[in-house]
């Protein structure tokens, strides 16, 4: 099976996708902070939601690390890429296996036109066990198509799809993509 792009790349401009961590009920303002995350709105309110937890200093190493992951993603979704990808980075000083941070990393990386170290952080990510798996994939395959690796980006497509078949983004994705089935010649 061979595949082509059509001239419109529309997979080129498809938007990265982040996920979140799941902060301990517990950890009052951590918690708080995960699902102004999750939500997606209200995120100004978010941003000081999840600091003020940071400040409080009341979380263990996991749930802090997910608390800055977490802000993280809001600050990206308010395009403060910078501090958000500062505060991925915090996140896996201070847990080194945190996937989904590696990539909420490469999701920014990808932003920054770094492609080849989107795949690697991405890749890295999907290999610790990220929360949102289909994301990941969803992600590494935005990098892969624009290294010109457009097979595996398919590949990527298709499992973030098999993994989460309602996923709008990879669905909407894959229409860029034209799969031509080509007859293998047998020697003889």
């Amino acid at each position: 099976m061979k595949w082509m792009l059509p001239a419109a790349l529309a997979l080129l401009w498809a938007p990265v996708a982040q996920a979140q961590i799941v902060v301990s009920e517990g950890t009052g303002a951590g918690h708080a902070c995960f699902l102004r995350a999750r939500g997606g709105v209200g995120l100004q309110e978010g941003v000081e939601t999840c600091s003020l937890a940071i400040r409080q200093g009341m979380m263990d190493v996991n749930d802090l690390a997910g608390t800055y992951d977490n802000r993280g993603v809001i600050l990206d979704q308010l395009g403060r890429r910078d501090e958000a990808d500062a505060d991925f980075l915090k996140a896996l000083s201070l847990r080194p296996g945190l996937g989904d941070a590696y990539v909420n990393h490469g999701a920014v990386l990808i932003r920054r036109m770094e492609y080849a170290q989107a795949l690697d952080a991405i890749s890295r990510g999907i290999a610790l066990g990220p929360s949102f798996l289909h994301v990941a994939y969803y992600d590494r395959a935005l990098a892969l198509q624009r290294l010109g690796r457009n097979q595996e980006a398919y590949d990527d497509l298709r499992k973030a799809l098999a993994l989460q078949p309602d996923f709008v983004r990879a669905s909407e994705a894959l229409k860029g993509f034209t799969v031509v089935r080509v007859p293998v010649r047998q020697k003889g």
